[in-house]
C-alpha cells in the first residue's frame, strides 16, 4: 500500500497486488463497512473501473487501473480521514 498525492494533490492509496477481477468484492466490502452512497454510476472501460462515494461531506474515488491496481482517492480534503482508514480496512482484509 502506498499512499501519495496525485497532480491534483489528492490523497491517495495505491494496491497495485489487486487484480481486476477483486475490484467488485472490495468496493462492495468498503461500502458496506463504511455505509458509502454511490456519488457516480461505475464506469467499465478496457483498462479500468471506477465510481464514486460520499459518506456525509467526504467523496471517495474507489478505482481499479492496470497501472496502478486498486486506488482509493479522496476528492475533496474532508475525505482525507476517511480515505486513511478505508486504506488500513483494504489492506488488512483484502491483501
Amino acid at each position: 500500500m502506498d499512499n501519495q498525492r496525485d497532480f491534483s494533490s489528492r490523497l491517495t492509496f495505491d494496491f497495485d497486488q489487486v487484480a481486476l477481477k477483486d475490484y467488485a468484492k472490495i468496493t462492495k466490502s468498503v461500502v458496506a463497512e463504511f455505509k458509502l452512497i454511490p456519488h457516480t454510476a461505475l464506469v467499465n472501460g478496457l483498462e479500468e473501473t471506477f465510481q464514486d462515494f460520499t459518506f456525509n461531506q467526504s467523496i471517495i474515488g474507489l478505482e481499479w487501473d492496470i497501472w496502478s491496481g486498486y486506488v482509493v482517492n479522496a476528492k475533496n480534503t474532508e475525505a482525507e480521514v476517511l480515505l486513511e482508514k478505508i486504506a488500513t480496512y483494504i489492506r488488512v482484509n483484502n491483501t
